[in-house]
């Protein structure tokens, strides 16, 4: 939430649906991967390598219901 609650560097800030809109229309798959890996100044697993790929893909899921 650090990045996604102040919007730091550009992120979409959480419950933004006009920032997520674009985001969101790229389809959950591309969401996942740059989550996953990293994207522009996003590190992967929003900075924490102990994720697993579930709990990534679980937060994707809730920001996008928070901003759909």
């Amino acid at each position: 939430m650090s990045c996604h609650g102040a919007g730091v560097l550009g992120a979409p800030k959480f419950g933004d649906k006009a920032m997520w809109g674009p985001r969101i229309a790229q389809g959950k798959d591309t969401l996942y991967t740059h989550a996953l890996n990293g994207f522009k100044m996003m590190p992967p697993r929003g900075g924490n390598a102990a994720l697993k790929d579930e709990e990534v893909k679980a937060a994707i899921d809730y920001m996008v219901s928070k901003a759909s």
